[in-house]
This record gives structure tokens, C-alpha cells and sequence, in this order.
């Protein structure tokens, strides 16, 4: 799925057991005297191995899971014509690697493109009845498992109103909760202001120490959030790096006042790997007639506004 990400210690790991896999059926060649089986074998574990040093850099981790997806396709092929009866069940590892490595459409449409090419390794050693058939279940099987697990994701997105990492909202409750605080704010004839932070440093986290890092750093500005502001305010993430904090009958001095306290406290709280939190804070107060999609659409402003490099 594009918002399924593995940790990159269990990438790493799982492409140097394809590596270990591909060395050991180097020197079974080797041992067996197929000597003209070495070579291409031996490539193959190279790639692997290569895919598996990208995985430690998060931009090239795509490219790393496409090298691992051509490198299996070669090896079955280059393998295909001496498995004998055993070809039926290694023809699965192409829809399994596709499967686990491209999102969902794409992995289906790869799967139904390449099945002339598998189909006619398959009938070198079974019928062409047998060999479609244990294709075709074996893509089937391949994508349940992949199913099952994007209705669970889209169960646990609409139940579970909480990032479960930092405690921080999510952004379609987040839409919600501004709606509701708009909706009382009008009924209580209150003030309501929410500040719009920018953490720059998410996504340096991310590229240069790994995804534990930035939960680290998430966790730890939730906290400090939470330190700083009232026990009514509300913080929300409506990207992965910009945040908006609610504040609840506050005016334009209440909401400097939160937003001072907040930059000392982040100024003063550092973490091992990327020092002090750096954030940039914009005050945004709701209007006297102003919509709750109005005021929205402000608060995505100036979050964009904040990404703008020179902001």
C-alpha cells in the first residue's frame, strides 16, 4: 500500500536473507558442478545485497524494493527450467514478492501482465490446464492476506481517534474537533484561537536515523505540548509535520502567551540525535462571522505558508 512502511531494521534484514539465500544457491551450484549456473546466481546475491545497504537511506528504500523485485523474477526465471514438477511451487514467489513490495493495483496488474511469461515456464514441466490453475490460485492467495489486512487498517482509521504513537489527533478527527470547538465557541460567544506549528526536523529524523527517531521526537514535542497549554487545548497533526493546537476561549494574548511558553519549553527540551526542537509557531484567531470551513481554510494556509522554505 503507498502508506504501508516496514521498519527498515526488518527490510534490511529480510533482503540479507534473500541475499544468504541466493549465496547458498551459489555454492550449491558450485558443489554440484553447474558451473554455468554460478554466475548469474552469484549477480543476483550482489543486487540483493546492494538492495539491502539503499534500505538504510529512506529515499531509496522504492528502489531498493524494485531491485529485490527484478532480481526474484530473474532468479525463478533463470531456475525455472531445471526445478523439474518442483516448478509449481516456486512459481509463487513472483506474486508473493509483488504482493508484499508494490502497492495493491499495481501488484495485481504486474501479477495478471507477467502471467503469459510464468504460464510458459510453468508448462515446461505441466499441462497448460495445471499450470494456469496453480497460477491463478497462487495470486489469489497471494492478495487475501493483503486484503484482509487494508480492511483491518481501514477499521482501525475510522475507530481509533488517536494517534497511538504520540497521542496525537488524527486529522480527520481533527477536522471534527475544529468543527465542534467553531460550533461552541458561537454558542458560548467565547474566543477561539489554535496555533499552527511547524516541526522542520520530522522529516530529517526520518531520512538520517529511522523511523524511531521520529516517534522519539513526536512523543516528546506531544509532551511537552501537553506541558505547555491547558488541559482543554487540543493538538492535532493535519501533516506529518505541521500541527495545529486549539485553544479554547482564548483570545489573540492568550494564544501569544501559549505560544511563548511553547517555544521556550521545545527550545529547552533536546534529544540525543537532533539536539533542541525547532519549530516555527503562526497565531490564527477566529473571526467574528467566520465559518468553521473558513477557518479552516485559513489554518491550511498558513501551514503552507510555513512549509515555504523561506518562512
Amino acid at each position: 500500500m503507498p502508506e504501508r512502511r516496514f521498519p527498515t531494521r526488518f527490510q534490511t534484514l529480510a533482503y540479507g536473507c534473500g541475499t544468504l539465500l541466493l549465496l547458498s544457491l551459489t555454492l550449491w551450484h558450485y558443489l554440484m558442478g553447474h558451473y554455468a549456473r554460478i554466475l548469474p546466481a552469484a549477480i543476483l546475491a550482489a543486487l540483493v545485497a546492494g538492495a539491502a545497504l539503499l534500505t538504510q537511506r529512506r529515499y531509496l528504500q522504492r528502489g531498493s524494493a524494485y531491485i529485490v523485485l527484478i532480481s526474484g523474477y530473474l532468479a525463478i526465471a533463470v531456475e525455472a527450467p531445471y526445478l523439474d514438477t518442483s516448478i509449481s511451487l516456486w512459481m509463487g514467489v513472483p506474486p508473493i514478492l509483488t504482493t508484499l513490495l508494490l502497492p495493491p493495483g499495481a501488484a495485481l496488474l504486474l501479477n495478471v501482465l507477467l502471467a503469459p511469461m510464468w504460464l510458459l515456464l510453468i508448462s515446461i514441466a505441466l499441462p497448460a490446464p495445471v499450470s494456469g490453475t496453480h497460477y491463478v490460485t497462487l495470486v489469489v492467495i497471494s492478495i487475501l492476506p493483503l486484503g484482509w489486512y487494508m480492511q483491518q487498517s481501514r477499521f482501525l482509521k475510522s475507530t481509533d481517534h488517536l494517534d497511538t504513537r504520540s497521542g496525537i489527533i488524527s486529522r480527520d478527527t481533527l477536522s471534527e474537533r475544529l468543527v465542534a470547538e467553531v460550533e461552541r465557541a458561537r454558542a458560548l460567544n467565547q474566543s477561539l484561537s489554535a496555533l499552527v506549528i511547524h516541526l522542520p526536523q520530522v522529516d530529517m529524523a526520518d531520512e538520517q536515523f529511522g523511523q524511531t527517531t521520529r516517534d522519539t521526537l513526536l512523543m516528546t514535542f506531544c509532551r511537552v505540548v501537553q506541558r505547555s497549554s491547558r488541559r482543554g487545548d487540543a493538538l492535532g497533526q493535519h501533516q506529518h509535520n505541521v500541527f495545529w493546537l486549539l485553544l479554547a476561549n482564548a483570545g489573540e494574548a492568550g494564544a501569544l502567551i501559549v505560544r511563548e511558553r511553547l517555544m521556550q519549553a521545545l527550545g529547552e527540551t533536546r534529544l540525543a540525535e537532533i539536539g533542541a526542537i525547532q519549530a516555527q509557531i503562526r497565531i490564527c484567531q477566529l473571526a467574528d462571522d467566520e465559518s468553521a470551513e473558513r477557518f479552516e481554510q485559513r489554518l491550511i494556509s498558513r501551514g503552507l505558508n510555513l512549509l515555504e522554505p523561506d518562512t
